[in-house]
């Protein structure tokens, strides 16, 4: 995880569609306990640290969530601006995911 906003939008998953059985995954794992609104897919993208490790054959994700204020993750960023929303949602959505990784 990188950028946090609300997620009321739900949530974007660069590398999703280098790694799809991993995006498929998180995908049924939202749809099947309803976690978050979207969860939408996007190519490879060196917008992240994510990138450097995923270019050395780690499978990474970058993902960061959607909606709410434009101020966000830059100068005008400011925490009272920012109610996260979803961030229970999101918690249990990458949790989840992260146990299904484990099995």
């Amino acid at each position: 995880m990188d950028i946090m906003g609300t997620g009321e939008d739900g949530i974007t998953a660069v590398n999703g569609s280098i790694f799809k059985n991993e995006f498929d995954n998180l995908v049924k794992i939202n749809v099947q306990n309803n976690f978050i609104k979207d969860v939408k897919i996007r190519g490879k993208a060196a917008n992240s640290d994510h990138y450097f490790f995923s270019e050395k054959g780690v499978k990474a994700f970058f993902i960061y969530s959607m909606g709410g204020i434009k101020a966000y993750h830059d100068i005008y960023d400011r925490a009272e601006t920012l109610p996260l929303n979803e961030f229970e949602n999101l918690f249990k959505l990458i949790t989840s995911f992260g146990n299904y990784l484990q099995n």
